[in-house]
């Protein structure tokens, strides 16, 4: 039996403004959260979307002491200009994959990150298949986990900065998943008031953030299987214990162990076959 165990870090930011995340004030709490995460004896951690923004290097060195991959949120600098990255780092501490987001909001457009060009990569790695779509990519369109179930992802990370309605961050995860039938580790920040510069002009935005999800497939191979376990779920068939873990609206990492082998066999939910 293949298992990994898998880390998401919601973080509550120290800082204030993008300004703040830009000149690295996040870099130094992001390493103290993943030395806090590696007591869980993980295999990856992910961080929410744009976290910590900088300190690739640091990032890097992290990850060899502590002997992990990491998935960090970076502003890359490409041949384009800027791109929201989400970015896979060996436990040898190099960076193996990147992922540019395609639909960036009008306050990531203003800070001068570029759109990408809806391709979607898969990393293949010694603990599985991953795959990462960012945010909006995920929750607005379907192009990026379509394409990475074609090409038999494992686990897609989605890391991902919600400025409202942080209660629905986790049905729009736990629907993806029930539709896609993988496994979906959705990151967010933790609910903090972000100061923004828009047109000239100071913009507070309200409290939001939070509920972030791990979601993973029963360890069944048929529709069979699944329509038992469905019957014998903990907490009775109403129940989302068992294959759905979500954090509140405070700082915190939560951490689950994925069975590989078994969700390779996931036969899918209701009709859907994983070919």
């Amino acid at each position: 039996m293949k298992t990994i165990t898998v880390a998401a870090i919601q973080p509550r930011p120290v800082s204030e403004t993008m300004e703040d995340f830009k000149n690295g004030k996040e870099v130094e709490h992001a390493l103290e959260l993943l030395d806090q995460a590696s007591e869980h004896s993980i295999d990856i951690a992910c961080f929410s979307e744009l976290y910590p923004m900088v300190g690739e290097k640091q990032l890097c060195e992290k990850a060899k002491s502590l002997g992990i991959y990491i998935v960090a949120g970076l502003l890359e600098d490409g041949p384009e200009g800027k791109y929201n990255t989400g970015t896979l780092i060996s436990p040898e501490g190099t960076i193996i994959g990147r992922q540019r987001k395609s639909f960036p909001t009008r306050l990531e457009m203003d800070m001068g990150i570029q759109q990408w060009n809806q391709t979607y990569d898969i990393f293949r790695t010694d603990i599985g298949n991953i795959g990462i779509v960012i945010c909006s990519d995920f929750a607005f369109f379907n192009v990026g986990i379509q394409q990475l179930r074609d090409k038999k992802v494992d686990i897609i990370f989605n890391p991902s900065w919600w400025f409202a309605i942080g209660e629905a961050y986790s049905a729009t995860v736990i629907g993806r998943h029930l539709e896609y039938s993988v496994p979906v580790i959705g990151v967010n920040i933790a609910k903090f008031a972000l100061k923004a510069v828009i047109d000239g002009e100071v913009i507070q935005f309200p409290p939001a953030g939070g509920y972030t999800t791990i979601t993973i497939s029963p360890a069944v191979q048929n529709l069979q299987e699944l329509a038992d376990w469905f019957k014998a779920m903990p907490g009775g068939s109403n129940s989302m214990k068992g294959f759905v873990w979500i954090l509140g609206e405070e700082e915190g990492i939560l951490t689950r162990t994925i069975n590989i082998e078994a969700v390779r066999k996931f036969p899918g939910y209701f009709y859907t076959e994983t070919a």
